[in-house]
């Protein structure tokens, strides 16, 4: 009876050292990942898999091509620590440039795969680009992953069942995606697009979503989801005017204009610069719809540039003096109240001397989806500035910020898009994040019950045959001594 009971024991003993080992893996795992998706923006450099449309539709939507020189814009944009892979799809997706670092030697391959892009493709076949973006993306090691999708059509494969079959591949694709520290930023381009579908994929990865209602403001779109993803430092324009300050090692120009137009930049020495003409320290696209400028070592000053549309015109500025903010939201909640921070560094400090900051303002406004542009003050706090707003309406909101003294001026431009609070649903999470969490809890607990009960179920049927063993090797003893 002894033998029997410390058996019990021992079993009891090693099921429950078992559980706790399996639940202290899970726990770990979860929290491996929890850590990932914390520093997700602990890299420097992001690897991007863009995914362009192929179908045919694309001669109507964009005749001229347009997507082609802003997706070379945005690859401009990007830095040499950045990877870059570009995914065509139609019919099905083809990897034309895998992920390859964007230096000026591998340009040419941007530019080659690009030029494939075509508008001849019968079907849209969003499914097969994301998940060969997918694939592209989950063999690197990189934390910082983004998926951009374009397009101007609906998930389309010629028949009810096929599109069925591809929408239920992709709704399980997303919650993959989202697990693996992947943002998926979706642009809609035209009304022919589904709207709703690019939308709530780029929700559920926690991405960005743009709409753009016409072909030439695709390099405006692209420009944004630039902001959006490196909050790169500019200068304002005011009129047609911009400052350049003796912090600034570089500045990037993205001026757009009405097709046949042509862009003048006068520098503060009064020299004009043209696309046919410009300085050394000059480098110039030039595009039926946009130029982009860029200026090495910029002469401190004012500089004017001719400007034939104001909408879209940006300074992006290489500095030792930057504007920083920590919100990077794609989406919010009607509703909400919105919390932005903001700060200056220098050399990647930041600047908390009260001698310094007495001489600096901050300001801000918002400018919401009714085109209603709204003053916003901030409030010092421990060197940072804060300043909070309730959004009350569903749209694009912009806001901008400003810090200033007399020798510089510096802007950080946000994008998000409020939308409507989700209705509350049994067992499911209000929230992307938390949806995330909550599936990795659900089926990490899922996980902890079946390997508990497998292990439980290995441990008894162990304990069970060593006492049946016991029993007959009892036994046998037993008529032994009856025998002698």
């Amino acid at each position: 009876m002894k033998r029997i009971i410390i058996l019990v024991v021992i079993v009891f003993l090693i099921s429950v050292c078992s559980w706790l080992a399996t639940v202290f893996a899970v726990d770990n795992a979860s929290g491996q990942l929890s850590h990932q998706i914390k520093n997700s923006d602990s890299n420097e450099g992001y690897d991007i898999i863009i995914l362009m449309d192929c179908s045919g539709s694309m001669k109507k939507t964009d005749p001229q091509s347009y997507r082609k020189p802003a997706a070379r814009l945005f690859i401009s944009l990007l830095g040499e620590k950045d990877r870059i892979g570009i995914i065509g799809f139609g019919d099905s997706a083809k990897v034309l440039a895998p992920l390859t670092e964007n230096t000026r030697k591998n340009s040419a391959v941007f530019l080659s795969a690009i030029n494939k892009i075509t508008s001849k493709e019968f079907s849209t076949n969003i499914t097969d680009a994301v998940k060969r973006g997918f694939e592209e993306l989950k063999a690197s090691n990189r934390k910082n992953k983004i998926l951009i999708l374009m397009s101007d059509g609906k998930l389309a494969l010629g028949s009810k069942e096929k599109d069925e079959a591809a929408f239920k591949e992709l709704s399980g694709l997303l919650p993959e995606i989202a697990k693996s520290g992947i943002k998926l930023y979706s642009i809609a381009f035209t009304e022919l697009s589904d709207v709703k579908l690019l939308e709530d994929m780029a929700k559920a990865t926690g991405g960005f979503f743009r709409f753009a209602k016409a072909d030439k403001d695709l390099h405006i779109i692209f420009a944004s989801v630039f902001e959006k993803i490196k909050s790169p430092d500019s200068i304002p324009l005011e009129g047609d005017t911009f400052t350049i300050d003796k912090d600034i090692n570089e500045a990037i120009l993205l001026i757009t204009k009405q097709p046949g137009t042509s862009t003048t930049l006068i520098d503060p020495s009064k020299r004009k610069h043209k696309a046919s003409k410009y300085g050394k320290n000059i480098q110039w696209y030039e595009t039926k719809t946009f130029d982009m400028i860029t200026i090495k070592e910029p002469l401190a000053g004012s500089w004017k540039v001719k400007l034939s549309t104001k909408e879209g015109n940006k300074v992006f500025v290489i500095t030792n003096l930057s504007l920083k903010t920590s919100f990077d939201k794609g989406f919010v909640n009607k509703g909400d109240r919105v919390t932005i921070d903001a700060w200056l560094e220098r050399d990647g400090g930041i600047i908390g001397e009260k001698d310094v900051l007495e001489h600096i303002s901050f300001s801000g406004n918002v400018m919401s989806p009714d085109g209603q542009t709204t003053k916003i003050d901030f409030a010092k706090s421990n060197g940072k500035y804060i300043s909070e707003f309730i959004v009350n309406i569903t749209g694009e909101y912009s806001v901008n910020i400003i810090a200033e003294s007399k020798t510089f001026k510096r802007e950080k431009v946000l994008q998000f898009k409020v939308i409507e609070p989700p209705q509350p649903k049994a067992d499911k999470a209000t929230h992307p994040e938390q949806s995330r969490k909550k599936g990795i809890e659900k089926g990490d607990w899922n996980s902890v019950l079946i390997k508990f009960g497998i292990i439980n179920l290995v441990v008894l049927l162990a304990g069970g045959i060593i006492y049946l063993i016991n029993k007959v090797v009892s036994r046998r003893k037993s008529k032994l001594k009856a025998r002698k």
